[in-house]
């Protein structure tokens, strides 16, 4: 699976710019009312601004590194499926002589990986709305079903399809489907029982592989210190430009008006950009562990899972087409 960062440093200042006006315009309210009051009744020790900003910094710290640690997690897991399912497809064409049974039966695992892309998602939202990143706001969008509709279509039929849906586990429900298949091609002696067992055996392979990839879709330590992530730096940002006005006080009363001038609006944009970096660092540290969406780089795994899909369907003896094997007209003679 791709893992590097595709990023450039511009595109990432675009998707975190969201917190650069609320901070400048705050900041400068702050130092309006210093400058406009002398109040001298409005700063804050900087020593105290320094230990919140420290254990700001160890909380993002932390909250990275688990990230990141879950990020890899997922990347083992997805290397797994993609394996298991490389195999199933070549097992497949390999042991079946007729190419519509063979055909059949990776269309219906390429349904199994929609399914799947589609059940790890969190159905609440929560992850969305943790991360705060201008393109993750359309992550959730409510058409999600209607695309998996879309996608199944294209691997199975309405019937199989309709049972899918229907079904609590829906990728369970196809791998359901698969044994159900290798059962009939078993009783019609199409299928050997020596490759009737190692299939199945990738089957239990694939279920063991799905429960991995759900056991990642929520990030139970994430959920119990929201509350933490969220109220650290947003009293970081709100107590900064007090501070700064603590910090850079020798130069704010200078006896020279325009230094002091100087050096009280150079609080704004310097409280804005540490504000900023803060919350850009936590927001990279939360979304290093969002593995199951649409991302920038494209590490995801919806991003792996199409490109396994067209790997799988370009294959020999399984066409690209959008029409489901069972819906596909016979060739004239």
């Amino acid at each position: 699976m791709h893992a590097a960062d595709t990023c450039v440093p511009g595109d990432r200042i675009r998707w975190t710019k969201r917190p650069l006006l609320p901070a400048t315009v705050y900041a400068a309210a702050v130092v309006a009312l210093y400058r406009w009051t002398d109040g001298q009744w409005i700063i804050l020790p900087w020593s105290l601004l320094t230990m919140l900003g420290l254990t700001l910094a160890v909380s993002g710290g932390f909250k990275a590194a688990r990230g990141h640690a879950r990020a890899a997690d997922a990347r083992r897991v997805w290397a797994s499926i993609a394996a298991a399912s490389r195999s199933w497809a070549l097992l497949v064409r390999s042991a079946l002589p007729d190419d519509a049974a063979a055909q059949k039966l990776v269309h219906r695992h390429l349904a199994w990986l929609a399914a799947l892309r589609h059940q790890v998602r969190p159905d609440d939202g929560r992850e969305a709305a943790g991360r705060g990143m201008e393109y993750d706001l359309g992550c959730q969008a409510p058409g999600q079903m209607a695309i998996l509709r879309r996608g199944l279509g294209r691997h199975v039929d309405a019937h199989e399809r309709s049972c899918i849906l229907a079904a609590d586990n829906m990728a369970g429900q196809v791998l359901q489907l698969q044994g159900d298949a290798l059962k009939v091609l078993l009783a019609e002696d199409r299928l050997h029982a020596a490759t009737f067992l190692e299939l199945h055996r990738l089957l239990h392979e694939l279920q063991r592989r799905q429960a991995a990839a759900e056991r990642l879709r929520d990030d139970t330590a994430a959920g119990r210190h929201a509350i933490v992530d969220v109220l650290l730096p947003v009293a970081f940002g709100l107590l900064l430009p007090f501070g700064l006005l603590d910090a850079m006080g020798p130069l704010v009363l200078f006896d020279d008006d325009v230094i002091g001038a100087i050096a009280c609006w150079a609080i704004v944009p310097l409280s804005a950009l540490l504000s900023w970096l803060y919350l850009t660092l936590g927001d990279m540290g939360r979304n290093a562990a969002y593995w199951t969406g649409d991302d920038a780089d494209g590490t995801s795994i919806a991003t792996a899972c199409r490109a396994l899909e067209r790997e799988l369907e370009i294959a020999p003896g399984v066409a690209a087409t959008s029409t489901p094997p069972s819906q596909q007209a016979p060739l004239a003679p």
